[in-house]
């Protein structure tokens, strides 16, 4: 089980992505937005986080480098409905942990969740 911040401006996919974590036996908390996600980062910590790239006022980019400079440890996979190249490639640079295309399968994002929780171990040394 892991504890899995889940941050979207939309309240439906947060639930949706809620369900779905539930139910593959983590503990999901989310977020409506990247201010209210930086508040719960400092009350509790996360192995990984799922963010939404486009949302308003902070969008997922900038609170990536928020968290990669605050949080290193945590793992981050990016979500965006607009499969930009460039900004896949920027997600990258700034230390994402992987980037899907919104509409995505359950089971690419399951999958996605379990590489990147066992890529944290091996490097954390776990």
């Amino acid at each position: 089980m892991a504890h899995i911040l889940i941050v979207d401006d939309e309240q439906g996919i947060l639930n949706m992505l809620t369900i779905l974590l539930k139910s593959e036996g983590h503990d999901p908390t989310s977020a409506l937005g990247a201010e209210k996600a930086l508040e719960i980062l400092k009350a509790k910590q996360f192995e990984v986080m799922i963010t939404d790239i486009r949302m308003a006022p902070m969008n997922g980019m900038q609170l990536l480098r928020i968290v990669r400079e605050e949080y290193p440890n945590m793992s981050v996979i990016m979500l965006t409905a607009f499969g930009q190249v460039d900004t896949a490639i920027e997600a990258n640079h700034l230390g994402a942990f992987e980037y899907l295309k919104k509409p995505f399968r359950s089971e690419e994002l399951i999958m996605t969740i379990d590489k990147a929780l066992e890529y944290r171990e091996l490097s954390l040394g776990q």
